[in-house]
């Protein structure tokens, strides 16, 4: 996925950025009045992130900009 960030012309300080923010993020849980020891989180795109239909948009362009390089040459 941060490829083609790079490919579509984003620069790398915010790639990296996108990429911490993706990978390194915990949570706890409660159940009642337990709350669990902290864990990662190991999904990457999270429901209701603001930043998943961006990433989500890049992701389905990217196909269609490596058929167009190649079919021109």
């Amino acid at each position: 996925m941060y490829n083609f960030l790079i490919e579509f012309g984003i620069i790398t300080t915010l790639v990296k950025l996108t990429k911490m923010y993706l990978n390194e993020t915990y949570t706890r849980v409660r159940v009642g009045k337990h709350l669990s020891d902290i864990f990662p989180i190991k999904n990457v795109l999270k429901d209701g992130d603001a930043l998943t239909p961006l990433l989500f948009n890049f992701a389905s362009q990217y196909p269609m900009r490596r058929v167009r390089i190649n079919r021109d040459g």
